[in-house]
């Protein structure tokens, strides 16, 4: 199908298409394209979505959303990770922005939204939204579609209950159309039947995926000849190399961070070679940004930083942010030759290359090592090959044994993904969810079941008998802890502080120990971030390892806490380090806990203290509120309280404002009355700069309500 022709037919998205064709070079639509198109995605119908990667799924939401917007309603594309947020928000905004006001908003989750009312298309995540749903925002009712992208994880675990009831409550909304978005879906006919939606699947594919298994030297194709690889050296070194001698990139998946870092200096070693000397010199000058990330760089910063040198990265979720995204950027642009990561990688961020290896189809679970199933191994898949650089892709499995071989030909190479199941059933998930729905509106159990009757879960399984078991136990919950009440019209409502919990984006079962810790005197700083630490939101925590059991376990006899709450604790003792001042390289050498992996529970600290403080204000038990603000702001900046005037400076932040502090400048007014040319010996002219040229717009701003912490 022409572009022209969807121009005439759709007159409104005539501009839209004539800046597609700019930017993206095309005039022609791909088959699964033009199959949705025929099946009425731009006239309103719900519409499922299956097909493989960089076959074209992007573009037809794009033209929906668009579309929407022109007719004058909003449109949400519903995203599973951050990263994927911001990555879809760059994007629409350089394509779109003279069509629309694009919106994004991840966190924050006690926001109202009012913001959002402003924006044309938003781009959220499925917490986002469910977060913002229990404030009822106005603007909702303006939405006319919803883009569900990655759909097919409505069978995580972890991820999948929240999507399903987010869903299945946008469904009640009048008007709203559905795209859902996938790779992969086994099931689709019973996913477009619960979505009252068209099912439109493909195996098209613009690049051809070829997909093998390596054993003794040789790669057996199912779509090809047979390639033959040396095999003086691992298979997964001797694969990534083999590609990037052909001037193409390869990722190589493993099932661990630390496999992943022992995978980037393998082939980092054999990989500086292959480099050109301009490759080198752009590559030290990568290295040196990924030691400069943090302060002082943890060894694995340095790990990282030396393998980046050489051509090659590790990535994970232990890494900082802003090393996680130069690896990304500069993978893209070809400079980084080979990346090795965690499965996570496959759903997260868009980095496609020639050739994908998977040296391990085994991870650890709850009963030890289990094969990944299939549905994730075809998302690894899907990573292969380039759009616009490359006419194949490559999908390599490894195998060491011929009988292994077979299994994974047979299993992952032949097999079929698992279909989609809901996971629904259970009990934390639906005590979050219930309240949420009851602080949007008083409702009768009845109404709760007729709800749940209309999930994924009950389209599947028929059988609501364990739900409404379930239902009854959390409704007597919070009813107990004060959260609801039962009115004369058998109906539950929420009662303010049920509401507010609600709105919080706490489990209720966390908002009850809070409230059970506010009725008692005030907790020293260790036993609060203790507490914070033993709740649902912050886990999985991290075991205590024996090299650390006898100062643990010295520190952890100093308090009356359980022992079960001894990994709580060590979460807590690392806190109540980082805002001491102890560094990143001396916390990842103590504790094991990478910078990534901190600033991540630091987050969740930061949201349960401010919810912790809300709930104290509300329940007139506000002796509490100055310890929690003064920790979440020391747990930010990661300094002691003396430190918190400095580091409130735009610019300054723990080193600076150390540094600052030691040679007597204590606060706003000491850096003011300064002689600049001593700052900027102590800090360097440029930040020095850049503080004066602000210090007098910051300094009322800051000045207001800082004594509290002091």
């Amino acid at each position: 199908m022409k572009l022209s022709k969807v121009s005439k037919k759709y007159p409104a998205l005539k501009k839209v298409i004539e800046r597609v064709e700019e930017v993206e070079n095309i005039k022609d639509l791909y088959p699964p394209q033009a199959d949705a198109i025929n099946a009425g995605v731009l006239d309103g119908k719900n519409l499922v979505l299956s097909i493989p990667t960089a076959s074209g799924k992007t573009l037809v939401s794009e033209f929906a959303m668009l579309n929407e917007v022109l007719h004058g309603s909003k449109a949400i594309y519903l995203v599973p990770l951050r990263a994927l947020a911001s990555e879809k928000y760059q994007d629409l905004t350089e394509k779109y922005s003279q069509f629309a006001k694009i919106g994004m908003s991840t966190g924050e989750y006690d926001s109202p939204g009012k913001s959002l009312a402003e924006h044309d298309i938003l781009i959220l995540t499925v917490e986002k939204l469910d977060s913002l749903m229990r404030h009822s925002p106005p603007w909702l009712s303006d939405v006319g579609l919803v883009v569900l992208d990655e759909v097919h994880l409505l069978d995580s675990p972890n991820r999948g209950p929240t999507l399903e009831i987010v869903i299945t409550q946008l469904k009640q909304l009048k008007g709203v159309q559905f795209l859902a978005l996938s790779a992969t879906i086994e099931n689709g006919d019973e996913l477009s039947d619960w979505l009252d939606a068209e099912l439109v699947e493909s195996e098209f594919r613009p690049i051809r995926l070829s997909k093998g298994v390596y054993l003794d030297g040789e790669v057996t194709f199912k779509e090809k000849d047979d390639l033959k690889i040396s095999h003086s050296q691992e298979p997964s070194v001797e694969l990534a190399l083999d590609i990037v001698k052909k001037e193409a990139q390869s990722l190589i998946f493993v099932n661990t961070r630390r496999g992943a870092e022992s995978e980037a200096e393998k082939n980092a070693t054999k990989l500086y070679q292959l480099l050109s000397t301009k490759e080198k010199k752009e590559l030290q000058r990568l290295s040196e940004q990924i030691l400069d990330v943090l302060d002082r760089p943890t060894k694995q910063c340095i790990r990282l930083a030396n393998c980046v040198r050489k051509g090659a990265a590790f990535h994970h979720a232990g890494l900082h942010a802003r090393q996680r995204k130069i690896i990304e950027e500069n993978f893209k642009q070809n400079l980084l030759k080979v990346i090795s990561a965690t499965p996570t990688l496959a759903a997260g961020v868009n980095l496609p290359s020639k050739r994908v290896v998977i040296r391990e189809y085994k991870r650890y679970g709850t009963f030890g090592m289990t094969p990944i199933p299939i549905l994730e191994i075809h998302q690894m898949f899907g990573r292969a090959g380039r759009p616009k650089y490359d006419t194949e892709g490559e999908a390599i499995l490894i195998a060491k044994t011929l009988p292994e071989f077979e299994q994974l030909w047979d299993h992952y190479i032949e097999g079929r993904p698992e279909p989609i199941s809901s996971k629904l059933g259970v009990e934390p998930v639906l005590r979050m969810h219930i309240l949420g729905m009851l602080a949007q509106t008083p409702l009768t159990k009845e109404s709760l079941l007729d709800f749940f009757s209309q999930t994924f879960y009950a389209y599947q399984y028929s059988n609501l008998e364990g739900i409404e078991t379930m239902v009854d136990k959390i409704l007597d919950q919070l009813f107990d802890w004060k959260f609801i009440n039962y009115s004369a019209k058998n109906r539950f409502d929420c009662t303010p502080l049920g509401r507010r919990v609600a709105q919080l984006y706490l489990d209720p079962l966390t908002a009850h120990d809070l409230l059970e810790l506010l009725k008692k005197k005030v907790p020293d700083d260790m036993i609060l971030l203790t507490i914070l630490s033993d709740t649902a939101e912050m886990r999985p925590l991290a075991t205590v390892r024996r090299s650390e059991e006898l100062e643990i376990y010295e520190q952890f006899g100093k308090y009356d806490l359980k022992e079960e709450q001894l990994r709580a604790f060590k979460n807590a003792m690392v806190f109540f380090e980082w805002m001491n001042e102890v560094t990143d390289d001396k916390l990842f050498d103590k504790y094991s806990i990478a910078p990534g992996t901190l600033r991540t529970k630091l987050d969740i600290a930061d949201w349960l203290l401010y919810a912790t403080a809300e709930l104290s204000r509300l329940t007139k038990r506000d002796k509490i509120i100055p310890k929690t603000e003064a920790l979440r702001k020391r747990l930010k900046y990661g300094v002691k309280m003396e430190l918190l005037p400095l580091v409130r400076i735009r610019n300054i932040g723990r080193v600076r404002a150390r540094k600052l502090f030691s040679h007597g400048y204590k606060n706003i007014e000491d850096i003011k009355a300064a002689n600049p040319k001593k700052i900027a010996d102590l800090i360097g002219s440029k930040i020095a700069e850049k503080i004066f040229t602000n210090l007098d717009i910051k300094f009322e701003k800051e000045k207001e309500g800082l004594e509290k912490y002091l």
